[in-house]
């Protein structure tokens, strides 16, 4: 008994010793590849991308004082003549001619809407080709359009200034007339991603005083009982709103000269927020639930600083930069800045993640699902790249 005793004893501490030690491999193990994932993540991070490989390039026709818009994962060409939609790898998935003087074109979600400035047509189009024609019988001035394909047309008759909304198979859904005498001139209009409420800024002469008012419409169960839908309105003196946007269903941002208001209400649009502005805007560009102000840099440090805010109207980044830049854009929490000849890329904690030249001259940076890989829209070709 004894001798099965000491041997049972002697089993369970090797027993032991085989756990510990197959528990500190294991623990080894783990912090072992904790210790590489940090690496790799802090050097995918903190990683500094001066170059791209084009991994795939097809040739395009360029159509001389034509202008392309990014769209999606596809872009929008249009001129004088006509407006194109063409894919990634060059196919042309639509096109519509036409005869414009001064062609304006607003995109939105799948949606795109084209009218004559002065002209008397609005043309609808999604990613399948042209859904809906809308005829005016006054000048056109202003159109706008949403996710959903409602459109806003803003005509002149002279003393008045009518606003109406469409389906985009041309079906009216409102239409309301403003005067300067009531509401003063409107200078910019936005339809929410779901095309309840629209926003209109409104310039006006109050006792000789220059005003602004930003009003909401609600063309929801709410605004019905409303006299022209009109749910909320906020009036500022001195101020020129030349700038409204929806960011969402439910925010929006108004930009006015000497200060940038958000807005906040799926029901009646209230003020969120005001924010001053010291200098004068260079340029503004929204997208990706955020809104960049471009100034120029008072320093002089560098040429321009662009204040990057959240739709709550929150300061979320300032980013410094040289770069001539032809075009901005929010895309996969990351902020592109570029021209033909250059990019500049800021990760969201404002940590440059590319910065290098272009191969060819590029006319379009287009985003993709990758936070590294682009489509680049050059005169004589589509180039697919991932940046290295």
């Amino acid at each position: 008994m004894a001798e099965s005793n000491v041997d049972r004893t002697t089993f369970r501490k090797r027993i032991f010793a085989h756990k510990a030690k197959t528990a500190s491999a294991v623990i080894v193990t783990v912090v072992v590849v904790l210790i590489l994932a940090i690496i790799t993540y802090t050097s995918y991070v903190t990683r500094l991308y001066e170059k791209y490989k084009i991994t795939g390039e097809v040739s395009r026709t360029n159509v001389s004082s034509s202008r392309v818009l990014g769209y999606g994962t596809q872009f929008i060409t249009y001129s004088a003549d006509g407006i194109h939609c063409t894919d990634a790898k060059g196919n042309d998935v639509w096109s519509f001619p036409y005869e414009m003087q001064t062609p304006m074109v607003e995109i939105s979600g799948s949606y795109v809407a084209c009218a004559d400035f002065n002209g008397r047509n609005v043309y609808i189009f999604n990613d399948k080709g042209q859904v809906g024609t809308i005829q005016m019988n006054v000048p056109i001035k202003r159109i706008c359009v949403s996710g959903t394909g409602v459109v806003a047309i803003i005509t002149d008759e002279n003393t008045v200034t009518p606003i109406s909304l469409y389906y985009y198979d041309g079906t009216l859904i409102a239409s309301f007339r403003t005067s300067m005498a009531k509401f003063g001139y409107p200078v910019a209009i936005s339809i929410s991603d779901d095309s309840k409420l629209v926003g209109v800024s409104y310039l006006y002469l109050d006792s000789g005083t220059l005003m602004s008012r930003v009003a909401f419409y609600n063309f929801g169960d709410v605004g019905r009982n409303e006299t022209d839908n009109l749910v909320s309105g906020f009036d500022y003196q001195g101020e020129v709103i030349p700038e409204i946007h929806f960011l969402s269903d439910h925010t929006a941002y108004a930009l006015a000269n000497d200060r940038l208001i958000f807005y906040e209400g799926k029901e009646r649009p209230v003020s969120k927020s005001e924010t001053l502005i010291h200098d004068e805007v260079h340029a503004v560009f929204y997208g990706d639930n955020r809104v960049g102000l471009v100034f120029i840099n008072p320093t002089g440090e560098t040429k321009y600083k662009m204040d990057v805010y959240t739709g709550s109207g929150k300061l979320e980044n300032t980013f410094f930069f040289d770069v001539e830049y032809s075009d901005i854009f929010f895309a996969n929490n990351r902020t592109v800045i570029y021209n033909a000849a250059s990019a500049l890329i800021y990760d969201s904690d404002g940590r440059v993640k590319f910065n290098g030249n272009f191969v060819d001259s590029v006319s379009l940076v287009i985003p993709t699902n990758s936070t590294n890989k682009y489509v680049l829209i050059t005169p004589k070709s589509i180039q697919t790249i991932v940046l290295e």
